[in-house]
């Protein structure tokens, strides 16, 4: 695409001089992006502000009899505006309070969450705080098959009302604020296919949360795997977030010193407790005040990983013990300032439900053309699928063809029918297991945000993989029903042939997702695949009468397929 830019300066109203970068091509007006825009321009003044509180928020698990605290009465607050950044040592308990605070972590049977979280004042046990916040995991979660463009435009259709031409707007404004117009149309990618790179992609993740326009933004680990400048470009666009009004709270691992000169405000965890909250730019000074002074050409996130850092969680040496006491002491006994927002401009919240926007069967619609257009720009699978149908249903004929018509042919026609059940009812329950973990973590996400049903995703995901499923099915009977043959006398025998094949193969698609739904990984669905299909088999009645087996292994024919 050949793209020119032209730079123009425009003022904007307060008198600063902002850079405007025009996209052409072929003479037409494609795109253009303004920086510095003031936050009047961007409604920070209309947008609803949240404040959250959280008090004396403890977190204690149970492992069999033996209680464990994660979180130890902690408190603090994130203020709209301003981007909160988390930080401490591995296991301190950054992401549990995160998740707490997003709504993802309750209390069950062995795990009680104790204290109090409120947003502008109202508990968020009596608000749908999904409706008002979103939620960025660690990892990326998306389609690999598809572009940043169709990625956002799916969710905007799946998750908010309004036509056609408001969901492109929308779109195209995230996608300029995102910075990811060069890759907009470029595939998305994964581990084992290139794509646009981890950057891209995780502005592409928030992207797809800020789809909602969430008045509070939580993200976990934004900045991991990507390298310091990237991680730089993540932080800037986080704080421009934060500028348009919404409360933007954030887990850091280990940034760089420019990087944390740019935090708003810093919370630093060490073994469950509080030890530090206020300005990031602060800290030093207050560090040095109980007699840990951050060397001057040090970077100060490192020095406190390093003086947080305890080897064993469980085993504290006498000097690490020692060391979190007094810094904990410390903090405890400073007189905390609440004063430093003017709540006067927060607003009561009012209990609104996260619900999807859409119909069942919009739901169906797009989520078949997501399914099959991810299907279908993968081509290695349809392939091999292919493939495998080809090279057994040939091996079938090598070994079956020309049967005798007569009495004595019976038992290998019965043989060879087994073999065709068998590979059919293999091959598809085999590749729809495979496919499943893959998507598990994209359905849980969008499961719990409510975007769509379980039923409309089932139904929409099967229904987009029959058609790769028919074709190799169609083309493995054409290769061994006229080459044994079955029955050559009538040809519409064929059809019948073709149809209970498709029937056994719709019965193993079902198995194989629910079995891809069990595990997470597509080695583990490899593995069990077969093993759950070999009772079937078994019980198939292919083999000796299933009146032949034991009593008490009867019931097990009714859970086969009937290869089956």
């Amino acid at each position: 695409m050949n793209i020119s830019k032209e730079f123009s300066k425009n003022m904007s109203q307060d008198g600063s001089v902002v850079p405007v970068i025009k996209e052409e091509e072929n003479s037409s007006f494609i795109e253009v992006y303004q920086e510095n825009i003031p936050n009047e321009a961007n409604g920070q003044d209309e947008r609803t502000k949240i404040q959250l509180c959280w008090d004396n928020v403890s977190y204690v698990i149970d492992r069999k009899g033996e209680e464990t605290q994660i979180l130890k009465s902690i408190s603090g607050k994130a203020n709209p505006g301003e981007l909160l950044v988390l930080m401490g040592s591995s296991g301190a308990g950054k992401t549990t309070l995160l998740n707490i605070l997003a709504g993802r972590l309750k209390s069950s049977n062995n795990a009680k969450i104790i204290g109090k979280i409120t947003a502008n004042g109202t508990d968020i046990k009596d608000l749908d705080f999904g409706y008002y916040s979103a939620y960025v995991t660690q990892e990326d979660i998306l389609l690999p098959n598809l572009t940043p463009r169709e990625s956002l435009m799916f969710s905007s259709r799946l998750r908010m009302p309004g036509n056609y031409q408001e969901h492109v707007d929308r779109v195209n404004g995230i996608i300029n604020d995102l910075r990811l117009v060069k890759c907009a149309d470029n595939i998305i990618g994964s581990i084992t296919k290139k794509g646009i790179s981890g950057g891209e992609r995780k502005r592409v993740c928030i992207g797809m949360e800020l789809i909602t326009d969430p008045i509070v933004l939580i993200l976990d680990e934004p900045t991991s795997g990507l390298d310091s400048f990237t991680a730089e470009v993540v932080i800037d666009l986080l704080i421009e977030q934060a500028k348009k009004g919404r409360t933007v709270m954030s887990t850091i691992h280990q940034p760089s010193t420019s990087m944390f000169d740019k935090f708003d405000k810093l919370i630093l965890l060490a073994e469950g407790h509080l030890v530090y909250q206020g300005r990031a730019s602060e800290s030093t000074k207050y560090f040095a005040k109980i007699g840990y002074e951050c060397p001057k050409l040090m970077n100060p996130a490192d020095y406190y990983m390093r003086l947080l850092h305890v080897v064993d969680r469980k085993h504290h040496t006498e000097e690490e013990h020692e060391k979190i006491e007094k810094i904990v002491s410390a903090y405890n006994s400073i007189e905390q300032n609440d004063g430093d927002y003017d709540k006067s401009k927060l607003e009561p919240l009012q209990t609104k439900h996260l619900a999807s926007p859409t119909n069942f069967v919009t739901q169906f619609a797009l989520l078949f053309r997501r399914a099959w257009i991810n299907g279908r720009r993968d081509p290695l699978a349809g392939q091999l699928l292919f493939i495998e149908y080809i090279m057994m249903g040939v091996l079938i004929d090598l070994l079956c063809n020309n049967l005798a018509k007569n009495y004595n042919s019976s038992t290998t026609r019965t043989q060879t029918l087994f073999l065709c059940a068998a590979a059919v009812g293999f091959y598809s329950c085999q590749n729809a297991a495979m496919q499943f973990p893959s998507e598990t973590p994209i359905f849980l996400k969008e499961s719990k945000q409510r975007i769509y049903s379980t039923t409309s995703y089932y139904l929409a995901k099967s229904l987009a993989d029959l058609p790769m499923q028919f074709l190799p099915n169609f083309l493995f009977c054409l290769i061994i029903y006229w080459a044994i043959p079955f029955n050559d006398y009538d040809a519409s025998k064929f059809w019948i042939f073709y149809f209970l094949l498709t029937l056994l193969q719709i019965n193993a698609l079902g198995v194989g997702y629910v079995l891809g739904s069990c595990v997470k990984t597509e080695t583990i669905a490899l593995a069990i695949t077969p093993v759950f299909l070999q009772p079937m088999m078994l019980w198939s009645g292919l083999f000796p009468h299933v009146d032949s087996y034991p009593a008490g292994f009867a019931w097990v024919q009714y859970f086969s397929v009937r290869f089956i």
